[in-house]
């Protein structure tokens, strides 16, 4: 009686998808300070081949602190009415002196 119901166990993970798969086990504690998630993805790989290669893909992004908004300011608006007569190409390179000029020496 028990293998029969372990072989439907196994039947049913295999027609299930990997992401249900995923979704089905048990969750792991984060709270604790040992825990490393690329570990965990590292070590269940062979498990979730898909989405190991997802996780991957993801993590590897780096985290910011800075805001969308003051990552891509430049402390004002680089091209007002008065510039917007400017090419590309000189914007830029207005955009490189200021930043030249701001920087600290070396």
């Amino acid at each position: 009686m028990l293998n029969k119901k372990l072989d439907r166990e196994e039947e049913n993970t295999e027609k299930k998808t990997e992401v249900d798969r995923y979704l089905m086990e048990q969750c792991v504690d984060v709270d604790d300070v040992d825990f490393d998630l690329l570990t965990w993805w590292k070590l269940n790989a062979s498990r979730f081949k898909i989405l190991s290669m997802i996780a991957r893909d993801v993590l590897a992004i780096p985290v910011s602190t800075v805001s969308s908004e003051s990552a891509f300011s430049t402390a004002g608006r680089v091209v007002d009415p008065f510039r917007s007569s400017l090419t590309p190409k000189t914007v830029e390179a207005l955009i490189c002196i200021q930043n030249w000029i701001r920087s600290k020496p070396i």
